[in-house]
């Protein structure tokens, strides 16, 4: 469970989505909670680490559900960013010179990243770098967190703060899932279903890799520290 820092943060967030239940997160997540709102599936998740017995603050996510579509994206600016992989491309020369955009699959999330969702990231992170995450069957925001920034404040979002962010998150996984189904049809109307299922069972597998090595990558930062103390503990005594 999260702190008291993040009351008034629950207490808005179930006046604004109604009663929200408890369901299963990530090894990171402290806790999350789950409702409707605008009649799509939403969720609210506070991720952090525990040290020595003691959280060291925590970031809370909001996101609204994509089903079970097997897309993956990040958005960076493009200065000074890398990406591996397949990028996304819109056409805007604007956006497509100030962001950088990991896609899997990358005409889904070209298409998805139309003028709406264009005019949304501007808005909401000018010249930065987004916190806008696709993945997990979810499009997500990171809306707050209790860890000291720089300045040394914290920040937790108000009623009206939420509101934006929860419509912007529906937003955006309406979007993709949009653009995940139009482009499953358009493949089943000009080359037959049995394409079209072909083309998503890739999509799947691909998205399975992905999530493996995610994993994979989450353990070894974790474990290599271990096994450096373990060693260095046997060489002490």
């Amino acid at each position: 469970m999260v702190g008291k820092y993040w009351d008034q943060v629950k207490l808005d967030l179930e006046e604004l989505i109604g009663p929200m239940r408890s369901v299963p997160g990530p090894l990171s997540a402290f806790e999350v909670l789950e409702g409707t709102y605008a009649g799509q599936t939403v969720q609210a998740s506070w991720l952090g680490r525990v040290k020595s017995g003691s959280t060291r603050g925590s970031t809370l996510w909001i996101g609204a559900s994509i089903g079970d579509r097997p897309i993956r994206s990040y958005v960076w600016l493009r200065s000074g960013s890398t990406i591996f992989g397949p990028k996304a491309s819109t056409g805007d020369p604007s956006f497509d010179e100030t962001y950088i955009v990991s896609a899997r699959p990358p005409d889904v999330v070209s298409n998805a990243l139309d003028a709406d969702i264009r005019e949304l990231i501007f808005r909401r992170w000018p010249d930065r770098d987004t916190s806008l995450t696709i993945e997990g069957g979810f499009a997500k925001i990171m809306a707050g967190t209790s860890r000291p920034g720089p300045s040394g404040q914290r920040s937790a979002p108000d009623q009206d703060q939420l509101v934006s962010i929860l419509n912007d998150v529906v937003l955006i996984a309406d979007k993709m899932r949009a653009s995940y189904d139009q482009t499953r049809a358009s493949i089943a109307a000009q080359q037959g279903e049995e394409a079209a299922v072909e083309w998503d069972r890739n999509c799947h597998a691909e998205y399975a890799t992905r999530q493996r090595k995610s994993r994979l990558i989450i353990f070894a930062v974790v474990l290599v520290p271990v096994g450096l103390t373990a060693l260095l503990l046997a060489a002490l005594f």
